[in-house]
């Protein structure tokens, strides 16, 4: 079984969105006006998520992305920039409801001009980015809405049922089988993800830095 809960991280959010099993939209309705909304989400870093897209210049022709951050009332942006040219805009967008008291936050994705060669691979891509983008949105807005407490024996028993159920699992014999089995591994990773932010636990043990799994079955 994957015994870092980073990699889990990676497999449930990036991997498996980029493999077409979530939409590609976000929306979340948030208990905070868009102001702390904005606060708790301007710092936030495409880069810096599982896996650190973006950090390997081997994988753009050399060329290592830059980031620009944009506020405005309704709006936070997020530019990825290569070469000077603009390789994604993301956009979280903030609609304040019940009287300011919440956000509605929405994000679009919009690829700019800069060419494939000079752009990481992760940046290339509306639909991967979008991906990305919503999992470090949520990393953020769950962060001012649920401070993460410490790692505890709880969060262990969380994660030890997690690999419990999935050694159940048997090697798929048709293609059927195997696309069955991805959908359910989708399904039984958001319900961990779910039951981890429940319980208080961090969602990232590493800091988002990506780690080798240390063990497989």
């Amino acid at each position: 079984m994957l015994r870092e809960l980073g990699v889990l991280s990676v497999l449930g959010a990036a991997g498996i969105w980029a493999a077409g099993m979530f939409d590609a939209s976000y929306s979340r309705v948030v208990d905070r006006p868009p102001a702390e909304v904005a606060a708790a989400i301007a710092d936030l870093d495409i880069r810096t998520a599982e896996g650190a897209p973006g950090t390997d210049p081997s994988r753009s022709g050399g060329v290592s992305p830059t980031f620009e951050v944009e506020r405005a009332a309704d709006r936070v942006s997020y530019a990825v920039m290569a070469n000077g040219q603009v390789a994604v805009k993301m956009t979280a967008w903030l609609k304040p409801i019940d009287d300011g008291k919440r956000t509605k936050v929405t994000a679009t994705v919009e690829r700019g001009n800069a060419p494939d060669d000079y752009v990481a691979p992760a940046f290339r891509s509306e639909g991967l980015t979008m991906g990305l983008f919503s999992m470090v949105l949520e990393e953020e807005i769950d962060k001012l809405v649920f401070p993460p407490k410490e790692w505890t024996s709880e969060c262990d028993e969380i994660v030890a049922r997690f690999e419990a159920r999935q050694s159940m699992n048997v090697d798929p014999q048709s293609m059927s089988q195997a696309m069955g089995q991805t959908a359910k591994a989708a399904m039984t990773l958001g319900q961990l993800d779910k039951d981890l932010k429940a319980a208080g636990c961090p969602s990232n043990r590493n800091n988002g830095e990506f780690s080798e799994p240390t063990e497989l079955l």
